[in-house]
């Protein structure tokens, strides 16, 4: 006898218009359609039978079109997102109502969520609403692997997968990333190489991550930013047998070089390395000990990337000021730390370019801005940030008197 499935939509086609208007095609160059598409899930709903990646994308995606400062409170943005954000979470994860009794971690696991996404959620269920730098950054991811685990396999096409090289099956990007990553990791971890075939390795992995990368539909970005998610959420980039104190020259040794090759094509894997290093720095409540292993452990990446020599060429990339930004905004033991070290450069910096200033001020031809400084503003400026015209300290709550 056939089977009969009931679907709030009428046909195939309509859920895969909800999901052009949810994920618009790069080329799309149209009207928002978001809105629309959450009111026709929301319409859906009266009806029944909506899948729960449906719905958690419409909330998901209502939380960001509620994201307007000019309009709602910060306080009605925040609970907002910590809804959809918890909506989604526990609709994957909680197995009270059907199945077997699994704490969510165990259930998070199976389907293949960030356990970071579980830590959140308890968070903002429990504590205090998370920031908005780490809601706005968590509703993202969400929506990513939504599309990777839902969106993407809706049809028979592989809309948004990525051909992993040597395979004909097309499958979704982040698999694909990871299996390269996998095969990386069990090719270095075995005995000592020759330095030949060691290199020839990690030409062949970084080659082969941005082949994945760029087959990404959303165009390369999105790829590098999957990548830096993977490398974070698999703890790629730490050893597990790692104590306290314990040097991190071994990791920063295996995957320089193969960091450094596809940083060497596309520089913004700096960018999103960084931006990730920094959030799971503030994520997840444990890291707030000093005590903790894996927040060194991402404090010293993140040091890494700010000061070792064999990164120069390619820290421009680095968000310094966005990161000072968000250590600012959630103080614990490792951001502050990672914050003096930002501010310490950020003056030696600015001693750099008075003194360059004053030089070329006194010199019968005026020197040209290092190069440098004119890259790293300009990507400031990309990214929203900018130097104040004039900048009016007063406490808060008081007016200025003109």
């Amino acid at each position: 006898m056939a089977k009969v499935t009931f679907t709030a939509w009428k046909t195939k086609a309509q859920l895969l218009d909800v999901r052009s208007e949810f994920y618009p095609p790069a080329w799309y160059n149209g009207p928002d359609m978001r809105s629309h598409a959450c009111a026709t899930v929301e319409a859906w709903k009266l009806r029944g039978n909506v899948p729960h990646h449906v719905e958690a994308t419409a909330l998901l995606t209502d939380a960001i079109l509620h994201d307007d400062g000019q309009r709602n409170s910060i306080f009605s943005i925040r609970a907002t997102y910590s809804a959809a954000f918890c909506r989604f979470v526990t609709g994957l994860v909680d197995t009270k109502v059907t199945g077997p009794r699994r704490t969510m971690f165990q259930r998070a696991m199976d389907l293949g969520l960030p356990a970071s996404f579980v830590e959140l959620r308890h968070e903002a269920t429990h504590r205090e609403p998370p920031s908005l730098v780490v809601l706005r950054k968590a509703t993202q991811r969400s929506l990513e692997w939504l599309w990777d685990n839902y969106w993407a396999n809706i049809d028979s096409d592989g809309v948004g997968g990525a051909t992993v090289p040597g395979h004909d099956d097309s499958i979704p990007m982040t698999t694909a990333l990871s299996q390269v990553l996998q095969e990386f990791m069990r090719g270095s971890g075995s005995r000592p190489m020759q330095k030949k075939r060691k290199r020839e390795q990690e030409d062949a992995t970084a080659g082969r991550l941005l082949e994945v990368c760029g087959a990404s539909k959303d165009g390369m970005n999105a790829g590098l930013a999957a990548l830096s998610t993977i490398l974070l959420d698999s703890n790629l980039l730490f050893d597990s047998e790692r104590k306290l104190g314990d040097s991190m020259d071994a990791m920063f040794n295996k995957w320089d070089p193969v960091l450094q090759q596809v940083a060497g094509f596309h520089s913004s894997v700096l960018l999103f390395l960084s931006e990730e290093l920094v959030h799971n720095l503030v994520l997840n409540a444990a890291t707030e000990s000093s005590m903790n292993t894996q927040a060194e452990g991402l404090f010293l990446w993140l040091e890494h990337l700010l000061t070792a020599p064999v990164w120069e060429l390619q820290r421009p990339s680095f968000p310094r000021d966005y990161i000072l930004a968000v250590c600012n905004a959630q103080s614990t033991h490792w951001t502050r730390i990672l914050a003096e070290k930002l501010q310490l450069q950020q003056q030696d910096t600015t001693a750099v370019m008075s003194h360059t200033q004053m030089t070329a001020s006194t010199s019968p031809k005026r020197l040209a801005q290092p190069a440098a400084v004119e890259i790293f503003s300009r990507k400031l400026q990309e990214h929203g940030w900018g130097f104040a015209e004039k900048w009016d300290s007063r406490p808060l709550g008081i007016t200025s008197s003109n």
